[in-house]
């Protein structure tokens, strides 16, 4: 199977730790960028309270054979508790794009 771009979402307490943790991920080429949205309104409940808090949405980019090891050291740097990782595949990916994106998580 030919590996793939994927998404990988997932949410900050800060605008900082969003950065924080993106140029992390970057740097250890686990993911090729980071696109910061803006900040979000996010309601759920935690040990039995509900919750409206602000929240920085990150949507980082990588290919299919890092995703395990992005979406592992992503859990491992982040503060919450319980952080909402969640990935899927692209269907499609414009080829200079996606040669772009593989050769900046290359293991090389």
């Amino acid at each position: 199977m030919m590996d793939q771009p994927v998404l990988i979402y997932t949410l900050f307490g800060s605008g900082a730790e969003a950065k924080q943790v993106a140029g992390i991920l970057i740097k250890e080429k686990l993911v090729a960028c980071a696109n910061h949205l803006a900040p979000a309104s996010s309601q759920y409940v935690w040990k039995g309270e509900t919750c409206e808090e602000q929240e920085y949405p990150v949507l980082l980019k990588t290919m299919a054979s890092r995703t395990d090891a992005a979406m592992a050291r992503l859990k491992a740097l982040h503060s919450y508790d319980v952080p909402a990782i969640l990935s899927w595949s692209a269907d499609k990916c414009d080829p200079d794009y996606g040669r772009w994106l593989s050769g900046q998580v290359a293991d090389n």
